[in-house]
């Protein structure tokens, strides 16, 4: 066996899957837990427990401001409902602010803080709806 493989197969024993569950139809619209800390090249399973939700990250490619690290593509689940769950690798440091499409208005976001961050980023808080901005400070 090579050093290559088995540095991959040494890695790959320290990779978490960390759940989040969505939650809630309306104004109860909800990941839980808003914040989670996880290390680069851990996945994260989105668990949708009720509703319609989308797992769509603050990103101009997604018509919202960055809030997340620049040097990193965008992401969106798409719409899913009750009983779908949806996979997303982070594979970078630093701190991911995402959304749900259809309750965003309501407060319906999360954020990922991804390995040691030192500081908390200076994201722009213009075009971010208030309710969101009282679950992501």
């Amino acid at each position: 066996m090579g050093n290559e493989v088995l540095a991959h197969q040494v890695q790959s024993l320290y990779i978490d899957t960390v759940s989040v569950e969505v939650k809630g139809t309306d104004e109860d619209a909800r990941f839980e837990p808003a914040v989670v800390n996880v290390s680069p090249g851990d996945i994260l399973q989105f668990v949708v427990r009720e509703g319609r939700h989308t797992v769509t990250a603050y990103h101009p490619d997604n018509r919202r401001p960055l809030r997340m690290p620049g040097s990193v593509e965008s992401f969106d689940s798409g719409l899913l409902t009750s009983g779908d769950v949806w996979f997303l690798t982070i594979s970078h440091t630093g701190v991911y602010d995402y959304y749900c499409l259809p309750h965003e208005r309501m407060g319906h976001a999360g954020r990922i803080i991804a390995g040691a961050v030192e500081a908390k980023p200076d994201y722009p808080d213009e075009g971010i709806p208030p309710a969101v901005l009282r679950i992501l400070k």
